[in-house]
């Protein structure tokens, strides 16, 4: 480090990348592709460093002005020379970098190995945001006893014209909140109060939650109710693909005065490829079981399967989701119980932006019909179990299925149709003034940087000669077959354009939109861009028109006017 001011500076490059070019691609602020070297970067930079030096201007102004192209360009060759930030960018982008504990990254690695690993710190910062704010939760879970209808319907008394007794034999409610005490630790109360067959209970329970490391992370709970108790909640992330808990709870029996454990309970997790992962379950003491589990998912599918263990409970499952993009998610899932099969099939979707629902049937010879509705609306869960009947009966099971599916057409054609139509068009107009005031923003950055570049232009100019590569008339946006220079869809790019030629050669080799290149924007949001070029070259008049993502390279002896 030279000196501080050196030091101060590069911060300064830092911070004016983050405010101003999140948005801005840093191959095209270089001209050079998504495959160039590092020699080429190297090049590039030189190149173009020399050419926004704030030395070769006189005028305040635009002496400001190149030090912003500068800093640019800076900050660019930063990252694209750097093997580690080149690739999160190449994959995640601008955001991707200012996410922290990233472990060494090279650009050998998949896409999807990259992705996977910001997907992972991201959920590790949401787990760290919740010790700023308090994150409050609640849900409502009622049981609503239907099975006097279906007993009615199957009954052959003929002259049974009760009407069906319809019951909530359970409402229970909980409410939770975060108190965040530091970066690291968190306090968590959770009250929940439970009324069953006319009976009530309740339960308070103290959370306190320490993150010991990013890897790492502690929780103690305190249960208040009927029988109290204490829990302890130990996780460990061991490696990126394998992360392992413990968990156990000590209650204590007021009668005889102990303290006793139901076990613990030890797990583990572990990704053996993208798709697949497996976990291990195992828990001691009474009710003790083994349990494994393998999960392949994919972007349309998923299936599960899990087998059980133990001295009370054993059982094989195998579960199926199939999802729909944009519509639903379709669960199916099969339980082989010693007590006979559970058959479970359901299906969610997202009814407005914030709200989720579900239907499922489960049918089990022990338990019967039963119809499970769920909605999540932000932090709010609503969760109804209709009980329909006690054994497995046609009728029931034909009812829990068709019945949900008619309700949900009817609400989703009168109701959440419109509702979602009328946020969406909301939401457009939203981004419509948003890119409006974005590309106002950056008309003026264009502008300036034109300004700037204006004075290096006779210069180039007077060192190509008669005989170099003078750019004529240079235009970019929505062109048709006659040029109208005056339309606000097309913008005048001759100057940033004749500055980038050297030894009379033009080559712009970004594949990105030309709106990100220095001295351009976007003049026609959302419509079809490309760029024309009229030039001389041997005192011979030449033109071209490139797409929007098309390479420029210059002088061509195609691009020749007979």
């Amino acid at each position: 480090m030279a000196s501080n001011n050196d030091d101060s500076s590069s911060n300064f490059f830092t911070n004016d990348l983050d405010r101003n070019d999140s948005e801005r691609d840093l191959y095209a602020i270089l001209h050079i592709s998504k495959d160039a070297d590092t020699t080429t970067i190297q090049q590039a930079y030189r190149r173009l460093t020399l050419l926004y030096h704030p030395d070769k201007h006189t005028d305040s102004r635009n002496k400001q002005l190149a030090v912003d192209l500068f800093i640019q360009v800076k900050n660019a060759y930063d990252i694209l020379n750097d093997p580690q930030k080149r690739a999160i960018y190449d994959v995640v982008g601008m955001k991707g970098l200012k996410a922290e504990g990233w472990e060494i990254i090279t650009r050998t690695r998949t896409a999807r190995e990259i992705l996977d690993e910001y997907e992972r710190l991201a959920k590790e910062r949401e787990e760290k945001r919740f010790n700023q704010i308090t994150n409050p939760n609640a849900s409502i879970h009622a049981t609503i006893n239907l099975t006097d209808i279906f007993n009615q319907i199957n009954s052959i008394d003929d002259n049974n014209n009760i009407l069906p007794k319809i019951e909530t034999t359970e409402f229970t409610v909980e409410q939770s909140i975060d108190i965040p005490l530091t970066r690291q630790d968190t306090a968590t109360i959770n009250a929940v109060a439970t009324i069953r067959n006319g009976r009530g209970i309740g339960s308070l329970t103290t959370s306190f939650r320490r993150i010991l490391s990013d890897l790492s992370w502690f929780r103690i709970d305190l249960t208040y109710g009927q029988r109290p108790y204490i829990g302890f909640h130990y996780f460990r992330r061991i490696t990126q693909k394998l992360q392992a808990n413990v968990h156990t709870t000590f209650s204590f029996i007021m009668s005889r005065k102990t303290l006793v454990t139901s076990g613990f309970i030890f797990s583990i997790n572990y990704q053996l490829t993208h798709n697949l992962t497996s976990s291990l379950q195992w828990k001691t003491g009474r009710a003790s079981f083994m349990k494994g589990i393998l999960q392949y998912n994919r972007q349309k599918w998923m299936v599960s399967s899990a087998i059980q263990l133990g001295l009370i409970n054993t059982f094989g499952a195998i579960d199926g989701v199939y999802r729909f993009p944009n519509v639903c998610n379709l669960r199916c899932s099969l339980k082989l119980f010693i007590f006979g099969p559970w058959v479970e099939y359901g299906i969610d979707r997202q009814l407005t932006k914030h709200t989720y629902g579900s239907a499922t049937v489960a049918i089990s010879a022990r338990m019967g019909v039963l119809l499970r509705l769920k909605f999540i609306r932000g932090n709010q869960t609503f969760t109804i179990p209709l009980p329909l009947s006690q054994d497995v009966l046609p009728s029931a099971i034909f009812y829990a299925t068709i019945v949900p599916t008619l309700a949900y057409l009817v609400l989703d054609r009168l109701i959440i149709q419109p509702f979602a139509r009328s946020e969406q068009e909301r939401e457009q107009k939203k981004h419509e003034d948003e890119a409006r005031e974005k590309q106002s923003e950056h008309r003026r950055e264009a502008m300036n940087a034109q300004e700037v570049l204006r004075s290096l232009v006779e210069q180039i100019k007077d060192k190509e000669g008669s005989q170099g590569l003078i750019i004529l008339e240079a235009y970019y946006g929505h062109l048709t077959s006659i040029i109208n220079e005056s339309s606000i869809k097309i913008i005048d790019v001759s100057i940033p354009l004749q500055t980038l030629v050297k030894d009379s050669t033009l080559k712009i080799e970004t594949t990105v939109s030309k709106s990100n290149l220095t001295g351009f924007y976007d003049p026609c949001i959302g419509e079809e861009k490309s760029l024309f070029i009229k030039y001389s070259f041997h005192s011979h008049i030449h033109s071209v028109t490139y797409k929007d993502l098309d390479p420029v390279i210059l002088p061509n002896r195609n691009h020749l006017i007979l």
